[in-house]
């Protein structure tokens, strides 16, 4: 018995970036999937004056050969594709770009499959570092603030009559919007409860509240910042008409044993106080921690040229507003509310993305060039961290998180800690 030919395969190397793969199947396989596909087809299909089963081959050819030529050419692309990658070593990064052939009787069927890859890099400059980090403090001014901030939540209103709304109070409003006389997305809101802080709605806004009675109306022209998240609003001036309801005013809680019990599992003002500066260290290690890595970053970048895949890019701004919407989520803030659009997203999220993929892409080659590894204990470690943070089962957590993210991003932070070892670190 003749053997069936095998499929021939050509990889070509495009660019840092690109591959493309030439594939070609042996006339044998492409006639019997061809044979396979009219034999299917003439199971499930009807014609007129034929039982079922019983359809010519002429002419079936006659109506549908277009439609079994282009399902052929699916299922051979399909089963062929993973195959070639696998037995050429190719690991694509990217959806293929295929540019199919004709199918011919008795003729090979080719096809191309082009796709991106991970750069290979010989990564210089990343020993010997001479880097500066932040001395780790937290001051009795630093906890003050929190607890101020603390007061400030944990504020009663008090709607109070006879005097001007200013800078703190809290103010019921009607308003509405308009740029050249049309009214915009959330232009328009009655009983708006706002704080008059710089930071409260748009910039400018609850300034032109200062010195509003209860029962006053005014009416304002606000410029919008070209820089300001919203584009429908951003550089664009908005005449404001707005009424004052109420003004109430903020009744702070006193700063004692029984605010701090109030709060939670605090047993009074001194423990309060000791939990905060333990949490503000903890938060400070963390921002001192990604300070340096940032230093890293930008140092390894400078050094080291790299092409970025595209692809990689892409998934990098996908997986950075997914975070941000289930960030959104967890607050109770509906996505359809948020002033960014995705495609506004994906333009701001762009260039952190590029650094950040730039980035994986320098830690991962070092972590190889080292031989740095990452153990199916350290996995498992990571995994019992986040659960315990997330306060669910670990069993759980694994079957949201896949175990090679885990691992790419312990093998990220043991590269960055060779590094750190092998740097000279200055505290300022």
């Amino acid at each position: 018995m003749k053997k069936e030919a095998n499929m021939k395969v050509e990889v070509e190397q495009l660019g840092p970036i690109r591959k493309k793969m030439s594939v070609a199947l042996p006339p044998e396989m492409v006639d019997r999937e061809v044979e396979k596909a009219y034999l299917k087809l003439q199971q499930e299909v009807r014609l007129k004056g034929f039982r079922p089963g019983k359809a010519p081959r002429a002419l079936l050819q006659r109506y549908f050969k277009a439609q079994v030529e282009e399902d052929v050419i699916s299922t051979l692309v399909q089963d062929s594709y993973p195959r070639a990658l696998d037995e050429n070593k190719c690991l694509p990064i990217s959806q293929p770009v295929i540019e199919k052939g004709v199918l011919e009787k008795g003729k090979e069927f080719s096809y191309t499959a082009s796709f991106e890859i991970k750069p290979v890099l010989d990564v210089q400059g990343y020993q010997g570092l001479q880097l500066e980090k932040e001395k780790l403090s937290v001051t009795e001014l630093d906890i003050e603030q929190q607890l101020k901030n603390l007061q400030n939540n944990h504020a009663t209103l008090k709607t109070v009559e006879g005097r001007e709304a200013r800078a703190g109070d809290c103010v019921v409003i009607d308003y509405e919007g308009s740029i050249e006389g049309k009214p915009f997305a959330g232009s328009s809101l009655k009983d708006h409860l706002l704080e008059i802080a710089p930071e409260s709605f748009l910039p400018g806004f609850s300034e032109q509240l200062t010195g509003m009675k209860a029962g006053q109306e005014k009416a304002f022209a606000l410029a919008v910042p070209a820089g300001y998240a919203r584009d429908d609003l951003a550089g664009k001036t908005i005449d404001f008409k707005v009424q004052l309801r109420e003004i109430k005013e903020k009744i702070l809680p006193k700063l004692d044993d029984e605010f701090a019990r109030d709060l939670g599992a605090y047993a009074d003002l001194t423990d309060l106080k000791e939990k905060i500066r333990a949490s503000l260290t903890a938060q400070r290690q963390q921002q001192i921690e990604a300070g340096l890595k940032e230093k890293i970053s930008g140092t390894l970048i400078e050094k080291n040229a790299v092409e970025v895949p595209p692809a990689m890019i892409e998934q990098q701004i996908k997986n950075m507003i997914a975070s941000m919407q289930q960030r959104l989520y967890s607050q109770g803030v509906s996505f359809e509310n948020f002033p960014y659009s995705i495609e506004k997203l994906s333009e701001i999220y762009r260039e952190p993305a590029e650094k950040q993929v730039r980035t994986s892409l320098l830690l991962e080659a070092i972590a190889g060039k080292e031989h740095i590894t990452v153990s199916e204990e350290d996995i498992e470690h990571r995994y019992r961290e986040i659960a315990q943070s997330m306060k669910q089962n670990p069993a759980a957590v694994r079957k949201s998180i896949e175990p090679e993210l885990i691992k790419a991003q312990l093998l990220e932070e043991k590269a960055i800690d060779f590094i750190i070892v092998h740097a000279t670190v200055t505290e300022i």
